[in-house]
Formats: C-alpha cells, structure tokens, sequence
C-alpha cells in the first residue's frame, strides 16, 4: 500500500459459480481524507439500511450488506444485470481512524460514512526552538 492512498478489498457473494450466473457488481466507494479523517460513501441502491453493517477494525472498514432481488412481476426478464445478494466491501485506510466518533448515514442509495482520525494519528507541527547554550560559570 502507497503512504497517503487507500487501498481497497473485496468480496461478493455470488451464486452458486456457474456460467449462468452472473458476475457480480462490487459496490463502487469514493474515499475522500482530509486533515480530520475520512468521509467514504458508498453505493448501495436498492438495499436496506437496516441490513447494512459497518465494523472498523484497525485501518480497515468493512460494509457488509444485502442487496434485494428485482421483483419478478408481470413477463419474463430478457435481461438480468443489476446484482443482488450479500456484499462485503473493505477499504484500507492509511491511517487508524476513530471509529468511536464516527457517524453512518444511509439516503438515497448512498452510504456515507465519517470517521476521523484517531488523536495520536493526527498529524501536527511540532514548534523547533533554538538550543539553549550552555550557561557559563
């Protein structure tokens, strides 16, 4: 992993691995650090925020969730693309966020979450002050 640039790991759960299946669609994520922390949002059209899970553990957030099927209504699908199914995003910080002071919020199909950074991980100026010479006697 570069300094400074989040990577990014993933898994989806598919279905059973045949030819007909599908390959699945990994939710997309921007990522976006300033000198707080990070701001990360996630798209997630078509799934509920009440079967969404966020965890950080260490640099890493994971997004767990379910995206619903496309209802079968009326005819006959000539063509399938939207995924559906349990996800996992994870996303690797280059830093250790402050997952205690973080926040999530869900709307219109995107998933943002703020994490800053952790205190110790901030990063600051320290002053250099002139050696003092030593006193004469």
């Amino acid at each position: 992993m570069t300094k400074g640039r989040p990577t990014t790991r993933w898994a989806f759960a598919s279905g059973a691995g045949d030819a007909a299946t599908p390959s699945p669609h990994l939710p997309p994520v921007d990522v976006v650090e300033d000198a707080g922390g990070w701001r990360l949002v996630f798209e997630i059209p078509g799934t509920d925020a009440d079967s969404v899970r966020v965890d950080v553990a260490g640099r890493v957030v994971v997004v767990r969730g379910e995206r619903r099927p496309t209802e079968r209504a009326h005819g006959t699908f000539l063509c399938v693309e939207r995924a559906a199914g349990p996800f996992e995003r994870l996303v690797e910080l280059p830093d250790e966020p402050d997952p205690d002071a973080g926040s999530a919020s869900y709307q219109d199909g995107l998933l943002t979450l703020e994490l800053p950074r952790r205190a110790a991980s901030r990063r600051r100026t320290i002053p250099i002050r002139p050696a003092r010479s030593p006193e004469k006697r």
